[in-house]
């Protein structure tokens, strides 16, 4: 039997305090040397379900994916010829506080619904929260992202963060999208 510290204890009571969550599944063999090339995954009907959660629009998230990935040399390319398809997914912790949908069933998209899940469907704008605390909404959401390769269509990178609404970024002030997307995609080392 393993025993704690009352610290590490406090930590797994306190939800709220705890730091981010992130996950991590990499192919043994990747390697960034054959990957130059990046573009959005073309492929729509690529979903992830997971029960208690429903997914939000993730476009922002791509968007901000495929500028870290620029910022790290890789090149953007055209979906059909790029070596890496990025594909991103934004899923939202169900609760009787989130504007009536608790059944885990996706909202529409269009008619200003995104704008509560964090600037999804309005502009990029740099200071936009990942999730907005508008309606009094307190739920935990997962940002994950994909790398495939375009050629065998078989993800070779995966990350993951499990974020808080009212995490905060590096600067302090609210959490990002840009923010949340730089610290999920650390780990991936830059293009050479």
């Amino acid at each position: 039997m393993r025993i704690l510290k009352p610290c590490t204890l406090l930590l797994l009571l306190l939800p709220g305090c705890t730091p981010h969550r992130f996950v991590y599944e990499v192919d043994p063999a990747f390697r960034t040397t054959p990957y130059q090339t990046v573009a959005q995954d073309p492929r729509k009907d690529r979903v992830i379900i997971r029960e208690g959660m429903r997914p939000l629009n993730p476009e922002l998230h791509l968007q901000a994916a495929l500028a870290e990935l620029a910022a790290r040399h890789y090149q953007p390319g055209p979906s059909p010829e790029a070596d890496l398809w990025v594909a991103t997914y934004v899923l939202m912790k169900s609760s009787p506080g989130n504007h009536g949908n608790a059944t885990g069933a996706p909202h529409k998209e269009g008619g200003g619904e995104g704008h509560r899940g964090g600037g999804h469907g309005g502009t990029a704008a740099k200071g936009n929260s990942p999730v907005s605390s508008e309606g009094g909404s307190r739920s935990s959401f997962t940002i994950i992202v994909q790398l495939v390769d375009r050629k065998t269509g078989l993800p070779v990178w995966h990350g993951e963060a499990t974020l808080d609404h009212r995490d905060k970024g590096a600067d302090g002030g609210p959490l990002t999208i840009e923010d949340a997307v730089h610290q999920l995609l650390q780990p991936l080392p830059a293009h050479r």
